[in-house]
């Protein structure tokens, strides 16, 4: 082979795997871009499972689709029984607790929490950022669930277990003990985010509410809360210290849910400690098992579970 051609050939291929790794990040950005313009215009909320495609655009191009389809159908199937189950469980749920988690605030902290934010510091400013904080729950475990099975694999395993305990116990407690948010069980209590929608002058909010989320008993615990939670306790196992800084993503959940009328602080406490024993139960549940059943947790065993489980039917 002559020199000319030679270095030719070396030039294609470093510039084939930089040009792959540009269009994989290049294709979800666009896709991305599109499908923001598309719901401004049409008013359309997104759901996670729009990520998931955008995650699977990026999979493909680096070659991984095989993999992330194996690794995100537990995910996926968690999500949409998850979503079928939560509007069949509002719609089942027996006496609607509206005293208890009032009479538990008053013990606690001589008043209800949520009043008193509403009427000695509500201001524009605070109802936009508890709006931005109380909204990133929609997101942040789809992108965090893609980070870990990126960097992480094995603690993505974990996280699909924790997730799947967590919300199915939160159901479960749901059905059985269904409670009222404070702006439905308090007189004054404002539900602020339907104030942003008037101030944005689209129904963001209420449109959510009415269509995606139909269950309005679902206060305890706290999904708001212990999602946050949940993630941050998986981040700073993995990252220590460098990852204090997601800490600032419950705390402002935290507030975010207590001052705009959505939860007690009880809920909170509920749904951090929901999310706790998750975390722990994973942690402490997956290397058991593990060590009784090799590779039994694994994403690939997970879906191999299902398709097979799928076929006997």
């Amino acid at each position: 082979m002559r020199k000319g051609d030679k270095a030719q050939a070396d030039h294609k291929a470093k510039f084939i795997p930089r040009s792959s790794s540009v269009l994989a990040i290049a294709l979800p950005a666009l896709y991305v871009l599109v499908l923001t313009i598309f719901c401004l215009s049409y008013n359309v909320i997104p759901g996670p499972e729009f990520l998931v495609l955008c995650f699977f655009i990026y999979a493909a191009y680096n070659k991984r689709s095989k993999r992330f389809v194996k690794d995100w159908v537990p995910f996926v199937t968690l999500f949409i029984s998850y979503q079928a189950m939560y509007g069949l469980v509002g719609a089942v749920a027996g006496i609607v607790h509206v005293s208890e988690p009032i009479t538990a605030e008053l013990q606690l902290f001589g008043s209800i929490p949520t009043v008193m934010l509403q009427q000695l510091y509500r201001m524009p400013v605070l109802d936009y950022i508890g709006a931005f904080f109380y909204s990133i729950h929609f997101f942040a475990p789809t992108i965090f669930a893609f980070l870990l099975w990126k960097t992480a694999p094995k603690d993505y395993s974990k996280y699909m277990i924790a997730l799947a305990f967590l919300t199915y116990s939160a159901l479960i407690t749901f059905l059985v003990f269904p409670v009222a948010p404070p702006w439905y069980g308090v007189r004054g209590v404002t539900r602020i985010l339907f104030d942003v929608d008037k101030s944005l002058g689209v129904p963001v909010y209420r449109t959510v509410y009415d269509f995606i989320q139909p269950n309005k008993f679902a206060a305890f615990p706290s999904l708001h809360s212990a999602l946050p939670w949940l993630i941050a306790l998986f981040a700073l196992k993995i990252g220590k210290g460098k990852a204090l800084p997601i800490l600032v993503f419950p705390l402002g959940v935290w507030f975010s849910a207590v001052y705009l009328g959505e939860h007690y602080i009880v809920d909170v406490i509920g749904g951090v400690a929901y999310a706790t024993v998750a975390f722990i139960l994973a942690e402490k549940l997956i290397p058991y098992i593990q060590f009784r059943r090799p590779n039994r947790f694994k994403p690939q065993a997970l879906a191999n579970d299902l398709e097979q489980g799928i076929q006997i039917r």
